[in-house]
């Protein structure tokens, strides 16, 4: 019931639409019911009695009202697909928009295709049940209860005699409502993860094919798709079983009530009229109790989708910007990290090794700052705590004197240039791509960033100069094309703090100097934290400083730290005995 109540929180903006489809859901059923009704008149008034002037005058309003039910059922149809698509429109837009707010965090666990799932199938699973299942279940109703009265009105014994197999299609449905929910629960479920394995394979398909795993991946694909198709033929039997049933048993109902109505007939206590009447009105206890099957499942399948979609909705937005947030205008860049600490949501802060363990340095507006450390030392997640993608779980991390959680989330995060290690382009052209953070740059700007990440020459080599549309991700340019562009991307924004994580280890040699040439311009005044591995990277750096398992092992200049002979000294000697085996 808490989930049908809040399903109709989402109708409710809909209401007038609403009122208008179920008042012409009436008017069609009253038409219903009055149409045997006529015919009862036909035989009796008309036909038995040879007056052909009433058979001709109810035959043609028998005629008007199907002509008036007809036109009614457009606007009827119309409305309950606008209900039911107003619905879909405002959760795809509510869970899109939520999707946004959410947190790093959240997507460290999610998987993109049970997103996707939700998204799309339990979406539309909902709007089938809102537009048409909901609607149509009152109609049923509606005609069911209408169409007793009016029997009883005509011959009561008949009407509950004919009536006695309703007890039994009434408990088929209701042992197949009580079967149905669990199975389109685990269809849902199988759906989302059939959805993932796609994606995945998709997203991956260049991993695939660089280790010949196709037919792994086929064989994955396969047992999800196969585990699909049982979970659905399980409710396929569900169906195939009531259904026929119900089926039987309605017909049932339509055989008792000729061969009762018959004897009534004969014995004078039943016009002709109204037996054919009642042939009609049978139809009205057969039709809606058999499609009470089809709307339970209907209703099922809505009723188990929501829930993953509301799912998603309720997670709590762990990061958000503050009322009244700090204003980021005119932020110089002095960078301070007191006495931090740092744990993903899946660790016990109480039992696992903290990523970042008691952190604490300053860096004044301006300076260079090289990060150094090992896979898995927390030089990613430093910088994730700069720019808010994460909470600290102790300690301050401050900029300018003020905590970032105290800032405007959005223009923390614009005043934040990064250049990630794994570049994401969008399927877009190039010129889009780089003024993604600054969609009102000029193309003189655009072009001058292009300039200092060293990728202009190519982009205006390019059939179509910035405006060369590349492929979903960046496909069609080479990783160090990509890095390339992202760089440009960072650089047009002109933030006061720049964070280079690894960007240039796509490139070769003589670009990655080219690149450090052109940075130092912008890297002038400007805050820097430059996350790498390979120390060419870094050796504009002012200081540096090396992490290891998730504390500051080192910190110095390039000199200072290759004269204590630690981490930072092997690993310059390590990269100069390999540049010179070259």
């Amino acid at each position: 019931m808490k989930t049908m109540m809040r399903i109709m929180v989402y109708v409710r903006p809909s209401a007038k639409w609403v009122v208008t489809a179920i008042s012409i859901m009436v008017l069609a059923t009253l038409i219903d019911l009055v149409a045997p009704w006529i015919l009862r008149e036909i035989f009796d008034k008309g036909i038995d009695k040879e007056n052909m002037t009433v058979v001709f005058w109810l035959t043609l309003s028998l005629i008007g009202v199907q002509a008036i039910k007809s036109g009614a059922m457009f606007v009827q149809g119309y409305s309950q697909e606008l209900v039911g698509q107003n619905v879909v429109f405002q959760l795809r837009k509510e869970l899109y928009a939520h999707l946004q707010r959410l947190s790093f965090s959240y997507y460290d666990r999610a998987q993109t295709g049970q997103l996707m799932s939700r998204m799309t199938g339990d979406i539309d699973s909902v709007k089938n049940f809102v537009g048409f299942g909901a609607m149509n279940l009152f109609t049923g109703l509606l005609t069911f209860v209408g169409t007793v009265i009016f029997m009883m009105t005509m011959q009561w014994k008949v009407t509950l005699i004919s009536l006695v197999t309703i007890p039994l299609i009434l408990f088929v449905l209701w042992r197949f409502n009580h079967k149905v929910g669990p199975a389109w629960t685990n269809i849902r479920e199988q759906m989302g993860r059939l959805t993932t394995t796609l994606q995945e394979n998709i997203s991956g398909i260049r991993v695939v094919k660089s280790f010949a795993t196709e037919k792994v991946e086929e064989r994955k694909f396969a047992e999800r798709n196969e585990q699909n198709f049982e979970t659905n033929m399980e409710r396929a039997k569900l169906e195939a079983r009531a259904f026929p049933q119900m089926g039987f048993y309605g017909g049932l109902t339509f055989v008792l009530m000729i061969w009762i109505g018959a004897i009534f007939v004969v014995r004078d206590e039943m016009t002709l009229g109204t037996f054919m009447a009642f042939q009609w009105y049978t139809w009205g206890i057969i039709w809606p109790l058999n499609m009470l099957g089809w709307q339970i499942n209907i209703m099922q399948q809505a009723m188990k989708a929501a829930p993953r979609v509301f799912e998603v909705l309720d997670t709590k937005v762990d990061i958000a910007s503050p009322t009244n947030g700090v204003n980021t205008d005119g932020m110089s860049g002095n960078v301070v990290f007191d006495n931090v600490s740092f744990y993903f949501d899946d660790q016990d802060q109480e039992k696992d090794k903290p990523i970042l363990d008691r952190i604490s340095f300053s860096v004044a507006k301006g300076e260079v700052i090289g990060v150094l450390g090992s896979t898995g030392s927390g030089k990613s997640s430093l910088i994730g705590l700069l720019s808010r993608f994460y909470d600290a779980a102790s300690g301050r991390v401050l900029i300018d004197g003020i905590d970032v959680k105290d800032y405007d989330l959005d223009g923390l995060r614009k005043s934040i240039g990064i250049v990630p290690q794994e570049t994401f382009l969008f399927s877009a052209s190039i010129r889009d791509n780089i003024a993604y953070g600054s969609p009102d740059a000029t193309q003189e700007q655009i072009e001058n960033a292009a300039r200092k990440s060293q990728i202009h020459d190519f982009i205006i080599g390019l059939p179509d100069g910035y405006n060369t549309r590349i492929g979903e991700r960046g496909v069609g340019l080479s990783g160090g094309q990509r890095q390339r562009v992202a760089l440009s991307r960072a650089i047009l924004m002109d933030p006061p703090i720049l964070v280079l994580d690894e960007a240039t280890a796509s490139v070769d040699t003589a670009t990655e100097s080219a690149i450090h040439e052109a940075l130092l311009e912008v890297m002038e005044g400007r805050t820097t934290f430059i996350i790498a591995q390979r120390l060419s990277s870094i050796q504009h750096a002012d200081r540096i400083i090396v992490l290891e398992n998730g504390r500051i092992a080192e910190e110095g200049t390039h000199k200072e730290l290759n004269d204590r002979g630690g981490f930072f000294s092997q690993l310059f000697n390590r990269q100069k005995q390999i540049a010179m085996q070259k």
